[in-house]
């Protein structure tokens, strides 16, 4: 597979153009950005398949606009390949950089140019001067998708590890699977949703539909597979990853709850989705009744939830006790502390008002308080009770508090974007969850180690970094993906005894995936004694 480049150079070969795009892109390369450019491109003939793949490869598009290469656009020759990867740029939904050189006009009315090439003027364009050292190199990188990371080794590697042949797995799991096999159309299921289902070497195999077929084929055996095959449903349904099928939160709180009777990890998301309401009916007593029955397992992600559900509706003391028996305090534990000590008004039985709620967050918000706009829009976004969601109002407030940089309105505004709540756009999505990672945000770190891995903003050495970040902070869904990182070789160097590390941290979270992965560990190891 030829190695993808986030800038794609599109130039006239006329002497102005290629000139500036020659050094533009050493400049940009210098920069640390990954640029394709083609100096050497024989531009005759038909439009070829590597330059099609490298324009639909691209994140950005930069058009060089010589004067030469927009009358060229102008007059529709008959063979124009700058045509070609600039539509080609357009029908894949690119960003489109057009960059005016010196004397180089658009047309203001965009009837003048082609009919297909109409939609150019209306995209805004950088004019760089004639003399180079004068142009606005850097205010050309403020608006690029891109980001300065074009050395890194590993972001195009689908599978580097030698000691693994990710389509021969495959094809024996999926045989065994066709066969009967439970656990193998559960690990089938699981190779779909992770990205490692692949008939062709070298060909990322994201396969939601593979995921949902073979998922479902174990929740309706009567396997104990079954309960983590839900916990997986569960999830796709929350984030609108089944295909042809809305996102339902109904539906995935209906599957978490069938899975928390064998699933650890669906018990917790179960509790967090009874106590916003979020899929079911918000009722206290229920809540308090279905926490208390996950005590017992004695895991502090269990306690610190719990707790925090008391202290939000003032049963300070209780929620106190809690926190007192978490050995190891986490920061964000430790700020939910404090609020105990700053909170001092509750009602008994608790019952929240979320229309006065949102009333005063809202009054908040327009004075300019940052922290309120998060809160109401998150009330927008999950409604509860009479208060209706509102998706538009959401994504308006949300965007005041992320611009204002606060960190979980840029991590939920970038969900938004990346699900579609409002309009799926990854880039925006990138952007927002970025300036989030940018604060150590692990939550929105572990959105972008998915969508690094995705096909269209695949990037898998910042898929390595992110699931690192998440990993180090104890999210046991960032452990499994950095375990499958260093299990592939995907932005990395693979390294089993790492991956096995991450694994069996991620196995005592409560993840079911991670502990096949360990057994697929000590099989290599045992075939290559």
């Amino acid at each position: 597979m030829s190695e993808k480049k986030d800038i794609f150079i599109s130039y006239k070969n006329d002497g102005s153009g290629n000139q500036f795009a020659a050094r533009l892109s050493q400049d940009l390369e210098e920069a640390g950005y990954s640029v394709y450019f083609n100096s050497k491109e024989e531009r005759a003939a038909s439009f070829p398949e590597r330059l099609t793949a490298a324009v639909k490869g691209c994140k950005d598009f930069i058009l060089v606009l010589s004067k030469g290469c927009l009358e060229q656009l102008r007059r529709g020759d008959a063979i124009d390949w700058i045509r070609e990867e600039l539509l080609t740029a357009w029908e894949n939904n690119k960003h489109i950089i057009p960059i005016l050189l010196d004397g180089v006009e658009l047309p203001k009315d965009a009837d003048e140019m082609p009919e297909a090439l109409r939609f150019l003027p209306h995209i805004d364009a950088l004019r760089f001067p004639e003399q180079y050292k004068l142009s606005p190199f850097s205010e050309l990188q403020k608006v690029f998708c891109s980001k300065q990371d074009g050395g890194v080794q590993f972001r195009d590697a689908y599978n580097s590890n030698p000691e693994y042949d990710v389509t021969r797995d495959y094809l024996t799991i999926r045989e065994r699977a066709e066969a009967g096999d439970v656990q193998a159309m559960y690990e089938l299921g699981m190779m779909c949703f992770y990205g490692a289902a692949s008939e062709q070497p070298e060909r990322c195999g994201w396969d939601y539909d593979g995921a949902v077929h073979w998922l479902r084929k174990v929740s309706a055996s009567d396997s104990e597979l079954r309960f983590h095959a839900d916990s997986i449903l569960g999830r796709m349904y929350y984030q609108g990853l089944v295909p042809r099928e809305p996102q339902s939160y109904e539906k995935s709180y209906a599957l978490q709850c069938r899975a928390s009777e064998g699933d650890d990890f669906s018990a917790r998301e179960r509790a967090f989705m009874m106590r916003i309401g979020l899929g079911c009916r918000f009722d206290f007593q229920s809540i308090l009744d279905y926490y208390d029955s996950c005590r017992d397992r004695g895991d502090d992600e269990s306690i610190r939830a719990f707790a925090l559900f008391l202290a939000g509706y003032g049963r300070y003391e209780e929620a106190m006790e809690l926190y007192n028996t978490i050995e190891n305090l986490s920061p964000e534990t430790e700020y939910q502390i404090g609020l105990l000590y700053l909170r001092g008004v509750h009602t008994d039985p608790p019952q929240p008002d979320y229309v006065q709620a949102a009333y005063h967050f809202r009054n908040a918000a327009d004075s300019g308080h940052l922290q309120a706009a998060y809160e109401y829009a998150a009330m927008c976004l999950r409604p509860t009770g009479r208060f209706k969601k509102n998706f538009p109002e959401a994504e308006r407030y949300f965007k005041i508090a992320a611009d204002g940089g606060v960190a979980p309105a840029q991590y939920m505004l970038g969900y938004m974007y990346r699900t579609g709540l409002i309009r799926r756009d990854l880039q925006a999505a990138i952007h927002y969850l970025e300036l989030a990672r940018g604060q150590n945000h692990t939550q929105a770190a572990l959105e972008l180690a998915s969508i690094y891995q995705q096909p269209e903003c695949q990037n898998y050495g910042q898929a390595f970094l992110c699931a690192e970040l998440v990993a180090s902070h104890g999210m046991a869904e960032g452990e499994l993906i950095l375990g499958n990182l260093l299990f592939w070789g995907r932005g990395c160097e693979p390294d089993m005894d790492k991956a096995y590390e991450m694994y069996q941290r991620a196995s005592d979270h409560g993840l079911f995936y991670a502990s096949l992965m360990m057994q697929k560990i000590r099989e290599l190891e045992h075939l290559s004694e």
